[in-house]
């Protein structure tokens, strides 16, 4: 697994190597960068690895809503990350900093880790550079790393935890288009 300093500002794909199996490639090129996998076809825990180190992501609570960041078979909480209303959150990670998470389009399509002061460092897009036919039945997306991240620490979790939500988004969508349809 090469690390993410080594994409060099390229272009990133999340991809899902098997269908609905729930396990996902970040590559650049033939290049392997992260991977995430859900331990179940159902439930929200998953594994995030890459070459700086794995974790563990949890959705946890109903009405206090968090996704807790875990360094693999560590107890303490490396980072929480807090949905707001309306989607958006917060991502604050035990050294004190924080990163936005947030839409940067109106259609809330594209989303960003952002730095405090706005400015996105890694922004990922819905669907391949290059879809075909059998993109349809994948879930994938772009992700862009801005030129002032290469340096955070946390670029690593950003990428695959920012991947994380945005498969959480969808779900949580699909679920309530499917309740929608049964009222």
């Amino acid at each position: 697994m090469r690390p993410l300093s080594d994409a060099g500002g390229g272009s990133l794909e999340w991809r899902e190597p098997q269908t609905a199996e729930r396990r996902f490639e970040l590559r650049g090129g033939e290049e392997l960068f992260a991977t995430l996998a859900f331990k179940s076809s159902f439930g929200t825990l998953a594994t995030a690895e890459t070459a700086s180190g794995r974790w563990t992501f949890k959705r946890m609570g109903f009405l206090n809503p968090r996704v807790t960041v875990r360094a693999e078979g560590a107890g303490g909480e490396l980072a929480v990350y807090h949905p707001n209303l309306w989607r958006d959150g917060l991502l604050s990670c035990a050294d004190g900093r924080a990163y936005p998470f947030r839409p940067v389009n109106f259609w809330a399509s594209r989303w960003a880790f952002c730095s405090p002061g706005g400015s996105p460092l890694v922004i990922f897009h819905p669907g391949p550079e290059k879809p075909t036919l059998s993109d349809l039945f994948t879930s994938q997306a772009m992700v862009e790393v801005a030129p002032s991240a290469s340096a955070d620490p946390h670029l690593p979790l950003l990428v695959t935890l920012g991947w994380y939500l945005m498969l959480l988004h969808r779900d949580d969508a699909g679920a309530v288009a499917a309740g929608a349809e049964h009222t």
